[in-house]
């Protein structure tokens, strides 16, 4: 966080391109995210969401004021919960909250699949044949390597200028690799079992049936359990034990074909 900050002042115009970026990925997921809780809850028979304009792609919906500043200041955020009343569900209420609760990590799984391989496509005629012959085309894609967090960060161009046959098609790997790596995060998260998280939905609804319902002042406090674990690293650590084997998985069919 504190580096992130200090390009700020060090280099002002190179933070202002990586926050260009970092806002364009963490947007698609959670506005893709929150829709999906809207669209579940309102095919569910709850139109809470819908009548206050939530089940939208529409970043302006979804944006929190403060976590907005988070995400183009810091480098992460949050944006506002998609209001949802259980009590409209037309079906069995454990099911449909379940339903509700995945639906969200279930959007952003999806489009890491898709970004990855459209970050994969696009690498494929970025960078030089000869390199991708060299080193095979996944592991300049691979989260493992320098390559594509080169991309990210905005300095393929220098670090790898020659290596590289189509410049102008770095901002689209560096927008779908950044993306993919942002939804693959968001649905981890999210996945992890504690209040306020879908994960802690996910969790009271398979393993104990929705029986435990948790108070306002509960998940307030589980919110704060959540920041002070993200804060300390935990909750990171947890996430990039995830991270990479997901990304090396999705990468298999690639490694087969090109190496």
């Amino acid at each position: 966080m504190f580096d992130y900050l200090a390009t700020l002042f060090q280099e002002p115009l190179a933070f202002f391109d990586q926050a260009f970026f970092r806002m364009m990925a963490v947007l698609i997921g959670l506005c893709c995210h929150e829709w999906a809780h809207a669209y579940v809850a309102y095919r569910c028979g709850d139109d809470t969401a819908k009548r206050m304009g939530r089940m939208t792609l529409n970043p302006l919906a979804h944006l929190d004021p403060f976590g907005t500043l988070l995400m183009f200041f810091v480098g992460f955020g949050y944006a506002k919960p998609v209001p949802v009343n259980p009590y409209n569900f037309k079906g069995d209420k454990r099911k449909d909250d379940l339903a509700v609760s995945l639906a969200g990590i279930t959007v952003n799984m999806i489009l890491f699949v898709i970004l990855t391989y459209l970050s994969v496509l696009c690498s494929a005629y970025m960078w030089d044949a000869d390199v991708l012959r060299e080193v095979g085309l996944s592991t300049v894609v691979s989260y493992r390597y320098n390559a594509v967090w080169s991309v990210m960060s905005g300095t393929a161009v220098q670090d790898f200028g020659p290596l590289i046959a189509h410049e102008w098609l770095v901002p689209f790997v560096r927008l779908f690799s950044y993306a993919a790596l942002v939804n693959l995060n968001l649905a981890v998260f999210n996945f992890i079992p504690l209040p306020p998280l879908d994960g802690y939905h996910v969790f009271n609804d398979i393993v104990f049936k929705g029986r435990f319902q948790l108070s306002h002042r509960a998940f307030q406090i589980g919110m704060l359990i959540v920041l002070i674990l993200s804060a300390q690293g935990i909750l990171g650590r947890v996430i990039s034990a995830v991270v990479y084997p997901a990304q090396k998985l999705i990468l298999l069919p690639i490694s087969g074909i090109w190496g």
